[in-house]
């Protein structure tokens, strides 16, 4: 059977499959899980082929991926892009009380003008290139310019505990912003040096900033977000509750996080508590009393360790320095978080037909200055970034046009023509006279004389050098510089190697030049009419500098589902009485029934003192006489199961539970 991966709502699934969804997602997040897990979470609640039949649900509909190893392992997991409403669904099932805190008096404001700084590093790498060195590192000198470019601060990055090789190299925040263009497909590492990938480009400079940014937040949601499940759950849970922001939008974080606590989406031992000694999560479905119990206590009695304490501001200040929001800090010393972007949009799936280019215009200034607001599509920004020099950097960003810029442009590629026509198409209020004159005579001036690449042809005499001048087949193609030289155009050495090959001088080989090729700037024209298409720019596993931990993209995905019958073998042996009637049974008719059950790992009924349980057999143990091992459960998620011993005296009528019946 195929994966349908259907889309649906956590409502529309069973009462098995729902409770076998929560508990692997409060345990696992999006993390990858052994095949045998889920079980374990949900034993003595449901039985094993239960387990098993739910799991087969959740896969079909695409709440559950797998990937298999090498070696025949499944692994488990599920969806990213599932989270959301996960969270959203917890929000539904346990309300939060209160989110919204005091305005803080100490603000640290979020970072503004991203994608143009991430634009404006593209457009120098573009242009200086980034070597490498025999041993794979970043030149030294390309590097200081990296750090230089860089629009990140390294103490709002210092706190994430990222991993990457040359680390005594390489500052954290030019590792985080090369990384992300490599994570985008922007940027691609060859063997000598880091590469612009142009189609790439050419899709994202036609995006909008805020189509940017979305990919942007799913790179840093899950490159530099820590894979732990709590760390992922806080991720998304500051997400969930940024509708519940108050007036001005302030989540108190200690309120979230004691609310997290409370459904299990936090691990025990992140309380700094004398009774918090153990690893183990709390009850992975806390009982009502348990809640209330939280519920009560205040946020001050709620005190987490350094480390989670520290993973949690480091995440927030990196929402920071990426632009998202800004965090602060009240009079009482609570750390409260503002999202300033809608975290809706940014979590909602890519759709094509979301796409919308920016169409505004920029102000030529008379000082040779360009005033960009937000507004300016970001292909004609790229255009400006080639022949202007940038002055400034934020929402509104200001180029200065210069008698070097405009060298630079045309020596990059750039037609002197497009210079003075990119101004006029795209200014608001036209181009200064003096400006446009200016722009023309620089323009005008470059390339009036210009180097070009050819070769030297030197023959052994003079005589030699009569024949070639006298060959008719190479007549036009050779320019005379004395008795025994002549320039040939590089282009078309093949065609006078053979003619000279003719008449008995052929040339003997030279070593290839070595010089470089000339460097052009990638996408100068018009980028409205290349056909980009669509490019996967939060593509997972990706190669980057940073190392995330994140393995599922290694593994072949399973794209089918094992059959539900084979969870019954030799089910045609087995009584159909067992399966459809309640009844007595002799006591070795009783023992078979219940190893059956053990071997299906399926659950049975039992009548007792009149009341029909469902019991969820795990071992025999011989005697006389003999005893069954189990769980009485009842299969809801709010309830936890009851580990008993049961002999068959213990219960009147029994019948198998199966799905088939």
């Amino acid at each position: 059977m195929d994966v349908t991966s259907t889309q649906g709502n956590w409502n529309e699934l069973s009462a098995d499959e729902l409770l076998v969804l929560r508990r692997c997602f409060v345990r696992y997040a999006a993390q990858p899980m052994k095949e045998e897990e889920p079980m374990q979470l949900t034993q003595g609640a449901l039985s094993g082929v239960e387990t098993k039949l739910a799991l087969h649900g959740l896969r079909s509909r695409g709440w559950l991926e797998a990937v298999t190893k090498s070696w025949g392992e499944r692994i488990l997991y599920i969806p990213v892009d599932r989270l959301p409403a996960l969270h959203d669904m917890l929000l539904e099932q346990t309300p939060i009380n209160r989110i919204h805190t005091d305005h803080p008096i100490t603000v640290h404001e979020a970072m503004t003008g991203l994608e143009s700084e991430l634009l404006h590093v593209l457009s120098r790498i573009a242009i200086q290139g980034v070597p490498l060195t025999a041993k794979g590192t970043i030149h030294k000198r390309s590097l200081q310019k990296l750090n230089e470019l860089t629009p990140f601060r390294p103490e709002d990055l210092e706190g994430l505990g990222l991993h990457y090789a040359h680390a005594e190299l390489y500052p954290v925040q030019t590792v985080v912003m090369v990384d992300l263009l490599l994570s985008l497909g922007l940027l691609v590492k060859e063997t000598v040096s880091f590469r612009i990938q142009e189609a790439e480009l050419a899709t994202w400079i036609r995006l909008s900033a805020g189509q940017m940014r979305k990919h942007i937040f799913d790179t840093l949601m899950e490159r530099y977000g820590k894979a732990e499940a709590p760390m992922q759950h806080f991720r998304y849970m500051l997400c969930a509750v940024s509708q519940y922001g108050g007036t001005d939008g302030w989540i108190s974080i200690q309120y979230l996080l004691q609310w997290m606590l409370q459904v299990g989406l936090i691990p025990q031992n992140s309380l700094s508590r004398d009774d918090s000694t153990n690893s183990a999560f709390i009850d992975i479905v806390p009982t009502i009393a348990n809640l209330k119990g939280l519920a009560d206590e205040t946020v001050s009695d709620f005190n987490f360790n350094g480390s989670f304490t520290g993973d949690i501001m480091g995440w927030l200040k990196a929402l920071t320095a990426f632009g998202m929001g800004d965090w602060g800090q009240t009079t009482s010393g609570e750390i409260c978080f503002r999202w300033n972007v809608s975290v809706t949009d940014l979590l909602r799936p890519y759709n094509d037909e979301d796409t919308h280019q920016e169409q505004g215009a920029f102000y030529v200034q008379p000082d040779f200055e360009i005033l960009v607001p937000p507004d300016v599509a970001y292909d004609v920004r790229w255009r400006l970034e080639c022949c202007c020099e940038r002055v400034t950097g934020d929402r509104m960003v200001v180029y200065r046009i210069t008698r070097e810029s405009i060298t630079e442009a045309i020596e990059l590629g750039m037609e002197a023509k497009e210079i003075p026509a990119l101004l006029d198409k795209y200014s608001r209020t036209g181009v200064p006279e003096h400006v446009r004159l200016a722009v023309e005579q620089w323009a005008g001036n470059v390339g009036r004389t210009a180097f070009a690449t050819v070769t030297l042809l030197r023959c052994g005499t003079q005589e030699d050098a009569d024949m070639v001048a006298r060959h008719p087949a190479l007549e036009g193609l050779l320019e005379r510089l004395g008795d025994k030289d002549f320039m040939i155009p590089a282009h078309s050495a093949d065609k006078i190697r053979k003619a000279l090959a003719a008449i008995g001088l052929s040339p003997r080989l030279e070593p290839k030049n070595a010089d470089e090729p000339a460097h052009h700037y990638p996408l100068l024209t018009e980028t409205e009419n290349l056909d980009a298409g669509r490019s996967l720019f939060s593509q997972e596993g990706r190669a980057g500098l940073v190392y995330t931990g994140r393995t599922l993209h290694f593994y072949e995905q399973e794209h089918t589902l094992p059959d539900p019958s084979g969870y019954f073998p030799e089910r045609s042996t087995v009584p159909s009485s067992w399966t459809k009637e309640w009844r007595s049974y002799h006591t070795s008719t009783s023992r078979q029934l219940m190893e059956q059950a053990i071997r299906w790992q399926a659950a049975v009924g039992l009548r007792i003192s009149g009341k029909e349980v469902k019991w969820i057999p795990e071992s025999v143990v011989s005697g006389d006489p003999w005893s069954v091992t189990g769980w009485y459960a009842s299969g809801m998620d709010e309830e936890t199961p009851s580990r008993a011993t049961l002999q068959p005296s213990d219960w009147s009528d029994m019948r198998l539970l199966v799905p088939f019946t």
